[in-house]
């Protein structure tokens, strides 16, 4: 009986980070359907469209170096995050559920406008033997590639939300182990390097607000990133930059979202996402991104209401 108790008290655990999970699978599916019927249609005997940053940037013809960046950027984050227990759910939850937003506007977008092929010479080898929903799992694992899915870049997309983990959910806690080892080899001098330089200042309700030197370094390989991505002619500068104006207010407006839940909860859909981001309390609780509701807290907080990355609670 007891074990009983614990299995269902896990899965309703969970439950949220599977169903954020499902609904990435979905619509990863649906923009990779998406992707073939738009590479199908792509005008391929047009020439690529005028482009103030493929006339910049010298044309780099290795273009498999965007598929690396992006798996870098994952390891990175798995590093970084599924070993922190009190948050990690949280980071993949809103991680999954974002990039399924992201895939679901992409469809949208590479369907109903189609541009000319940016990069010279690309070939695509999605055939006609096959249907689009079929060809879709080919496309998801790399069997196939596709050079019609152009506006916008979902590469772009993909770095940026990797970055705004970064931004968003860290306090500095990758330099505790260093930290560690610097104390055990019995080094007692302190740094003297500013504040500001080696943590974010967090919020009342232990959010970071500012960036710090890792997440200096993360928007730098980025934005480097993106210049690859339009260096390499995988996409026009356009799709690169919409890739990331959208990531980056989607992002914010769903956690803006977040910390409002608590005050919508007559709403249907706001129910929903109190249960999927497992919050309690009534209107006059704050939200903490990373700690959930926070008591003794007041819902508008003074622009003073500044803590050092010290004072919060890990």
């Amino acid at each position: 009986m007891a074990c009983n108790i614990i299995t269902c008290r896990c899965i309703q655990k969970y439950l949220p980070l599977l169903s954020s999970l499902v609904f990435f699978l979905i619509f990863f599916y649906t923009n990779a359907v998406v992707t073939t019927i738009a590479d199908r249609i792509a005008p391929y005997y047009r020439p690529a469209l005028p482009d103030i940053g493929h006339k910049l940037l010298p044309y780099w013809s290795y273009f498999q170096i965007n598929n690396y960046l992006i798996i870098i950027a994952y390891v990175f984050i798995f590093i970084r995050f599924l070993p922190q227990s009190d948050i990690r759910v949280t980071v993949f939850r809103r991680w999954f559920f974002v990039q399924g937003i992201m895939f679901a506007m992409r469809s949208v977008s590479i369907y109903v406008t189609s541009l000319t092929v940016p990069q010279p010479g690309c070939i695509t080898n999605i055939t006609e033997l096959a249907t689009p929903p079929v060809e879709a799992f080919y496309v998801m694992v790399g069997i196939r590639s596709t050079c019609g899915d152009v506006l916008f870049s979902g590469h772009t997309v993909a770095l940026t939300i990797c970055a705004l983990c970064w931004t968003t959910y860290a306090r500095a806690e990758e330099y505790r182990p260093f930290l560690f080892l610097y104390r055990k080899c019995g080094c007692k001098r302190r740094c003297h390097c500013p504040e500001w330089l080696i943590r974010p200042k967090l919020d009342a309700v232990g959010d970071p607000m500012t960036l710090y030197l890792t997440t200096y370094f993360v928007w730098f390989y980025s934005v480097v990133g993106y210049f690859i991505i339009i260096a390499t002619r995988f996409h026009y500068t356009v799709d690169v930059f919409l890739g990331c104006l959208l990531t980056v207010l989607t992002w914010y407006t769903y956690h803006a979202y977040v910390k409002r839940l608590l005050e919508k909860r007559r709403f249907i859909i706001a129910r929903i996402f109190i249960w999927f981001e497992g919050l309690e309390g009534d209107a006059s609780t704050s939200i903490s991104l990373l700690n959930g509701p926070v008591r003794n807290q007041p819902t508008e907080l003074p622009p003073v209401a500044v803590v050092s990355a010290g004072d919060a609670r890990y």
